[in-house]
């Protein structure tokens, strides 16, 4: 009994913190690949992501046309979609305009993402990226909002 309690009260928790996060953030991106600083595989030439009141999804298109697409739910937590099952992620809700994606693969920390709203149509995403196989890097990534 206590135990469903515990996890009652957690999914409480990480619900409200969904709810939180400011709506500014809702809506279309589009990569700014030339303001953006990406890791050894290289920058892709197009991305985009669209997030909701129930997290986002996220498409990045690289050379050859070579599409990576995933997303991530946050009603319950953290949920992903599109990455393989030893993975697992949690959403933290630092400020209303700065969340924190921390990704992890069978319980090592692979990335950690600094996700934030600067003004109204510019977002800035600093990702900290453990590879299991090279050295730790930083990747900097700008989204500019879409005019819908």
């Amino acid at each position: 009994m206590a135990l469903s309690l515990a996890l009652a009260l957690s999914l409480l928790a990480h619900s409200a913190e969904a709810q939180r996060i400011d709506p500014g953030l809702r809506g279309s991106w589009t990569l700014n690949v030339a303001g953006s600083t990406f890791g050894p595989d290289g920058p892709p030439t197009a991305g985009t992501v669209r997030w909701t009141e129930h997290g986002w999804v996220f498409a990045l298109v690289f050379a050859g046309g070579y599409v990576y697409a995933d997303a991530v739910l946050t009603d319950h937590g953290c949920a992903l979609i599109g990455i393989p099952a030893d993975y697992t992620c949690r959403v933290d809700v630092v400020t209303p305009k700065h969340v924190r994606f921390t990704l992890r693969q069978a319980g090592t920390v692979r990335r950690v993402g600094d996700i934030e709203l600067v003004d109204s149509n510019t977002t800035r995403a600093i990702h900290r990226v453990s590879p299991a196989s090279g050295a730790p890097y930083t990747e900097t990534v700008i989204w500019l909002r879409d005019r819908e």
